[in-house]
């Protein structure tokens, strides 16, 4: 008997972590969407309203991280470049408690001012819930590797 409560414990405990995950997962993964749909647009505002008190990211091509004024700086630079194009793929989600670090992606085919590419970066961003909102802590972007053992 007690094994059966236990293992109906376990089991709500895991339908309840799924749901949590599930949830956090489209929020964030929305989020994100709409932040790169800003860029293509040469608009970094979604994404300053959404990170996170002391946020600091670390762009692919950047020395040191950097934080929100780093981030306003390049959306100062963007402005009136409307044609990146990026296409995202969601590969996964950590989740612990109110900290989440999302895995993706990239996929850059064209830059901002039009210059045809073929760019592929590995993203992570950790997003913290603040004040009941999903917002970026931090992040890292960088060059996808070649991997020519990959499985």
């Amino acid at each position: 008997m007690m094994a059966a409560a236990l293992a109906t414990a376990s089991a709500a405990h895991a339908e309840t972590h799924d749901a949590r995950w599930e949830a956090a997962r489209q929020a964030i993964w929305t989020k994100e969407l709409a932040i790169y749909a800003g860029r293509s647009r040469g608009d970094l505002s979604m994404y300053l309203a959404n990170t996170a008190s002391d946020y600091k990211a670390w762009p692919p091509f950047n020395e040191v991280p950097k934080g929100n004024d780093g981030l306003k700086a390049t959306g100062a630079a963007m402005q009136g470049k409307t044609k990146e194009h990026l296409e995202m793929t969601f590969l996964d989600l950590a989740l612990n408690g109110d900290t989440a670090v999302i895995y993706y992606k990239t996929h850059r085919t064209m830059l901002a001012d039009g210059t045809p590419a073929d760019e592929h970066f590995e993203v992570t961003h950790t997003w913290t819930l603040q004040d009941g909102t999903w917002k970026v802590l931090g992040g890292m972007a960088r060059v996808r590797p070649d991997r020519p053992n990959a499985r």
